[in-house]
């Protein structure tokens, strides 16, 4: 706080305290002056507050044999060549501390080690008090490494310089789980900034999730052309993606995957919301990297929810699969993905020069779940090929669609949606049963194929000729 500043608030705390004795009230101005003038200004971020260190530099290698403290007065902490903190020790980083990284260099958490018991990294500072972590001489340094069952809390922290490790996607924090469910929440992050990585800024693999609590995280000016996302998560961390601000990297979006993998892969098996973040997500790194929501087969049922306003772009030919895999059976998953009309969900392809039928759409496996819910969203540039072939009555020869129905539903669960650009059918029912109409509420633009299909008749007779489409 400046001089002039400190006059102001000691001026305003003693003509509180003179009113209080008389028995008057103060006026809530609303942060105005009484005269109705101009507001004072924002403080801004307290003042760091760290005194100079007296005992360092202190150098670093090798194993954390028992629990350490690295300290701020011993600071600028140099890390020679990788350290490990395992056999369930701890390291803790004093509030106010320096850590500088030789190029290529980890800090390493619970790895390498079999059998693996664990470690711990703590490194709590403060607003007033922050902790730093930077390449030595600013050179890339590698990472901060966690692996299952290490855990890493972090606060107040900047990490700046690193993504110079060869096999972690140019990542500054990697976390890996054991890639067993459920997840693993491993990364605990408050106030952390993480600047100038050489790739992603977190990367979190293998079933690994943030720690409940985590907020106000920040990667900025990150990534390269191979690795340009602030962030890289799986479906089951989701639901704990910290607040924060994910912009100003190569690319300004959150790279999403499923973990599960193929027609049989397991995808999102709890319930999980998928939150908007300020930047959108991007739906699979490679062409057929589908998202998927559900276990695979039998298994507890999952809800993804969406909430209004995010964006979802998908890479080419990927799908979003909300399913069971047997047609005919109940939908062990379900999607509700309730948007608004001035903040809609957006379902759209990551091109560059998007295009009709750059990605395959939603496709709903089962009889679909009643819950399911999708209302004020926008899906465009779909239509991709399905590699189906599906029950229908419409003189179709491609049942590729917008939105894919392969088990009968009793009810339009699709509302105030705009289907725009698609390269196949907006609606494909590909099941046996009645025909339910999806147009009312519901715009259709550039649509090149049927608004709707028709489903096979339950009769199992579809008329001669066969009918085009919907018949509207």
């Amino acid at each position: 706080m400046n001089r002039s500043h400190a006059y102001v608030s000691l001026g305003i705390l003693l003509g509180g305290l003179a009113l209080a004795a008389t028995g008057c009230e103060v006026e809530d101005t609303g942060g105005r002056p009484a005269d109705g003038g101009a507001p004072e200004p924002d403080a801004g971020p307290p003042a760091v507050t760290c005194p100079k260190p007296t005992s360092g530099p202190t150098r670093h290698q090798y194993d954390v044999a028992a629990d350490e403290v690295w300290t701020a007065d011993a600071s600028p902490h140099i890390v020679d060549y990788d350290v490990q903190v395992r056999g369930g020790h701890k390291l803790t980083i004093e509030p106010c501390a320096e850590v500088l990284l030789k190029k290529g260099t980890h800090i390493q958490i619970a790895y390498p080690g079999t059998p693996n018991v664990g470690g711990t990294l703590i490194a709590e500072g403060t607003a007033e008090r922050p902790i730093r972590f930077a390449g030595l001489d600013g050179e890339n340094w590698a990472s901060l490494y966690v692996h299952a069952p290490g855990t890493a809390r972090l606060a107040h922290v900047t990490f700046e310089d690193g993504g110079g490790g060869d096999f972690e996607d140019n990542s500054t924090i990697d976390v890996l789980g054991d890639g067993e469910l459920p997840a693993k929440a491993l990364l605990f992050v408050d106030h952390v900034t993480i600047k100038g990585s050489k790739g992603t800024g977190v990367w979190l693999q293998r079933r690994a999730n943030f720690i409940a609590g985590s907020k106000d995280l920040t990667v900025t000016g990150s990534g390269n052309e191979e690795h340009p996302f602030p962030l890289q998560i799986e479906e089951h961390a989701i639901d704990a993606l910290p607040t924060g601000s994910y912009t100003g990297n190569r690319i300004d979006e959150i790279l999403l995957r499923t973990s599960g993998t193929g027609v049989a892969g397991s995808g999102l098996t709890v319930d999980a919301t998928l939150r908007e973040r300020g930047v959108p997500y991007r739906m699979g790194k490679s062409t057929l990297d589908d998202f998927i929501v559900g276990p695979a087969g039998e298994g507890p049922n999952a809800t993804l929810t969406i909430e209004a306003g995010v964006v979802m772009r998908f890479e080419k030919e990927t799908a979003l699969r909300v399913q069971s895999f047997t047609f005919e059976s109940p939908a062990n998953a379900t999607i509700r993905a309730l948007g608004t009309a001035d903040k809609p969900i957006v379902f759209t392809s990551a091109a560059d020069a998007p295009a009709p039928g750059d990605w395959r759409g939603l496709w709903f496996g089962g009889i679909p779940m009643p819950d399911n819910a999708l209302d004020h969203v926008r899906i465009e540039y779909a239509g991709a090929d399905c590699r189906c072939s599906l029950a229908t009555c419409s003189d179709i020869s491609d049942h590729d669609g917008a939105i894919v129905l392969t088990g009968r539903t009793t009810r339009a669960f699709v509302t105030n949606t705009l289907f725009k650009a698609v390269g196949g059918h907006a609606v494909t029912q590909g099941f046996t049963g009645d025909f339910i109409d999806f147009r009312p509420t519901n715009t259709f633009e550039d649509v090149s194929g049927c608004v709707q299909t028709l489903p096979r008749r339950p009769t199992g007779t579809c008329g001669t000729p066969l009918p085009a489409c919907d018949g509207m």
